[in-house]
């Protein structure tokens, strides 16, 4: 796969992760212009998360069918066209619809560069690219502070909140002229038929599930979140019985079950879960804690770059390292990622956390960690799947990933604020971090599972153990 190719689909992954965490910057200036609530702010989060964690699976699905290349570029365009709109907003409802329909363009985009790195590449060069991958998520997550911190905090009249969509626009269009000129245009063997009942199930439990926990803190927990929660049981279990149905009659679904049978991606999406969930969570609280605590907007985006740095260094040389020592690697990163969330914990309790150099040997640690895990989990979730269903795969990881960042936002976010309530700010922090740290210490158990069986798959010295296929040796 050429170089340029893979710096213009990172890049495109790049935008989506940064329109996520990037407005959560701007939320202060958002709702002072607009006029707008807590609650309706917390919907301009939401909304793209939902459709976007919704609607991956389906993206992957397409970029399988009629070709990534081309589903990428629409994806890019309508992403491009959708921050423009959200640029122009003239009240939060106008902002909240531009921000659903661009979660629609994240989704487009999101699951063809994985699919795209996947079946471009192989041996050593898919498992470097999978881990640069992984470190534009982490690089963009810390670029979406920076970026937007500099722009809402410029005191430029023109520039404001409006810039963290503008800036979007130029982003793109490079983009789009790149993945054109450089990216071939694969697709699938078979062209699938969109599964549109499992789409419609999966959309409504994401939304039961994401929207409630979201609203809920802002609004006080009014009966509505509590019964869409209740509703998403039911829902998720029709999603998981409709799949099967259709597998089990021969038909595409939209989330194959015997994909989601395979080891490595069950094993793989099982740690995946709990890792996001405290990794959306920790994202959430710092910032809270940053800006509360007097660091401004900028300076909270300079502390988080030895975190991307760390991650970057941790995901350049994590697929290297899990070819040499096999999924110790991934142990070693919890336990190091554990270490990092509690002393970041500490620092901040017990000094001033209003300076940013206060945190800058623990985020370095805290990055490093993460990203040893991180990067090796996804080139192990997608070790099996077929190049052919490369995207469909990529959806599914992608999906785990949106979803329990978002939970984690929400869960860990509302533990923290109901300690602030007790407790002054940094004590706060200090606590919510403990439970973080612990999450790490039992993926680190569980990254063992991850260990190849006699005559099965696994992950060892030399990479992942290809699995039994029916009616081979």
């Amino acid at each position: 796969m050429p170089y340029a190719a893979l710096v213009a689909v990172l890049v495109a992954a790049g935008l989506s992760v940064m329109s996520f965490f990037g407005v959560n910057v701007a939320l202060g200036e958002i709702g002072a212009e607009l006029g707008a609530s807590d609650a309706v702010l917390q919907l301009v989060v939401a909304s793209y998360g939902v459709t976007f964690a919704s609607l991956v699976v389906i993206g992957g699905r397409l970029g399988d069918g009629f070709g990534r290349r081309r589903v990428m570029q629409v994806g890019l365009a309508l992403f491009l066209v959708t921050s423009l709109l959200c640029a122009v907003a003239q009240n939060p409802w106008q902002l909240i619809a531009a921000r659903l329909l661009q979660g629609v363009g994240a989704s487009l985009v999101s699951p063809q560069v994985l699919a795209i790195i996947h079946a471009g590449n192989e041996g050593r060069h898919r498992d470097r690219a999978v881990g640069l991958f992984g470190a534009s998520a982490g690089i963009a997550t810390a670029l979406a502070f920076l970026v937007a911190g500099a722009l809402t905090g410029s005191g430029v009249d023109w520039l404001g909140w409006r810039a963290i969509f503008w800036v979007n626009a130029p982003v793109a269009v490079v983009v789009m002229l790149a993945v054109a000129r450089w990216v071939p245009d694969v697709r699938g063997a078979v062209r699938p038929k969109l599964d549109l009942a499992g789409a419609l199930l999966l959309t409504a439990a994401m939304t039961l599930l994401i929207v409630p926990l979201a609203e809920g803190r802002a609004l006080g927990w009014p009966a509505w979140t509590v019964l869409a929660l209740v509703a998403f049981v039911p829902v998720a279990a029709g999603l998981w019985w409709w799949q099967r149905r259709s597998e089990q009659r021969g038909g595409m679904p939209l989330v194959p079950p015997s994909m989601l049978g395979m080891r490595s991606m069950a094993i793989g999406l099982a740690i995946g879960a709990p890792f996001f969930t405290a990794f959306g969570g920790f994202m959430f609280i710092y910032a809270r804690t940053a800006q509360s605590t007097g660091m401004s907007p900028l300076a909270t985006g300079v502390s988080l770059l030895p975190f991307a740095l760390g991650f970057l260094a941790a995901s350049i040389i994590g697929g290297r390292l899990v070819g040499r020592y096999g999924v110790s690697v991934l142990t070693v990163g919890a336990v190091v990622a554990a270490a990092g969330y509690g002393l970041l914990g500490y620092v901040v309790r017990q000094f001033d956390p209003s300076h940013a150099a206060t945190v800058l040997p623990a985020m370095a640690l805290t990055g490093l960690g993460v990203g040893l895990v991180w990067s090796p989990l996804f080139g192990i979730i997608l070790s099996r799947v077929p190049a052919a269903t490369a995207g469909l795969g990529s959806g599914i990881l992608i999906t785990t990933q949106q979803m329990f960042t978002a939970l984690g936002s929400a869960i860990v976010g509302s533990l923290y604020l109901a300690l602030v309530r007790g407790n002054e700010i940094p004590e706060a922090f200090g606590l919510t971090t403990l439970p973080l740290a612990v999450v790490m210490i039992v993926i680190a158990g569980l990254t063992r599972a991850l260990a190849p069986r006699p005559g099965g798959e696994g992950v060892t010295r030399q990479g992942a153990v290809p699995e039994a296929v029916p009616g081979r040796p």
